[in-house]
């Protein structure tokens, strides 16, 4: 959460009292400029079907939940794991069904550079999407060399993960 707060130059204020609870305040820069209207056309884009399953990577539920439903959508089959360690255990053992790895940078146990660094010792040719609430130069700086087939910056919306797996996908 403190990621995606950062990455759109925010910040978290924590208040606590004893007896009395604890309050969260995120705080966001406000926009500059008036939403865009959503074009009126069709996208072509959005006719595309995924295929096989995906490995959604992520230690916040609600993250791997919804993109799960959002891969779900584009016909994808779902498997999931709460941290890099978690998920080096499910690709070792269901890697032949594996299409791709959408990888959350920062977990605990295992963090996403160490996940991908042990995803390509199984199997070098993994299609592995970095997903992370920082910048994409910012997060991609730690994967020089790794070959990583995407990435998305959180919180993303459903057509830009499509997007997204689309490319990784047809490289």
């Amino acid at each position: 959460m403190l990621g995606i707060v950062r990455g759109h130059r925010g910040a978290i204020k924590v208040y606590s009292e004893p007896g009395r609870g604890t309050t969260f305040k995120v705080l966001l820069p406000a926009a500059r400029d008036a939403p865009e209207e959503a074009p009126e056309t069709a996208d072509p884009a959005h006719d595309w079907r995924g295929e096989g399953t995906v490995l959604v990577v992520d230690d916040e539920e609600t993250v791997r939940v919804l993109a799960a439903r959002m891969l779900e959508r584009m016909g994808f089959s779902v498997l999931a794991a709460v941290d890099g360690a978690q998920a080096v255990e499910v690709y070792r053992a269901r890697h032949a069904e594996i299409v791709a790895v959408l990888l959350d940078m920062t977990m605990p146990h295992m963090d996403g550079e160490e996940a991908c660094r042990e995803l390509r010792r199984i199997d070098p040719d993994v299609r592995v999407v970095l997903s992370s609430g920082y910048n994409e130069s910012e997060a991609t700086t730690r994967f020089k060399g790794m070959g990583l087939s995407g990435f998305i910056q959180k919180p993303y919306r459903s057509e830009d993960l499509l997007a997204v797996m689309r490319v990784a996908l047809e490289r």
